[in-house]
């Protein structure tokens, strides 16, 4: 791995720990599925891609709500 490569990874998991911080732990296991389905061969499709959108939102919606 070259230093562009480390930095993005390290980016991303600022980014999940800040909004599992703010959001709760439920944007974690949100965003390792989304991540599980891009390692797949064929990736996510759109329909993939709204429905962890619409999961992102239900999650927020029942943490504002607690």
């Amino acid at each position: 791995m070259n230093a562009a490569e480390i930095s993005a990874i390290l980016g991303v998991v600022t980014t999940v720990a800040g909004l599992a911080e703010k959001y709760g732990p439920e944007v974690y296991e949100t965003v390792k599925q989304a991540i599980e389905q891009s390692k797949s061969k064929t990736g996510p499709n759109v329909a993939d891609i709204e429905a962890i959108f619409a999961k992102c939102k239900a999650d927020n919606a029942a943490i504002q709500s607690a």
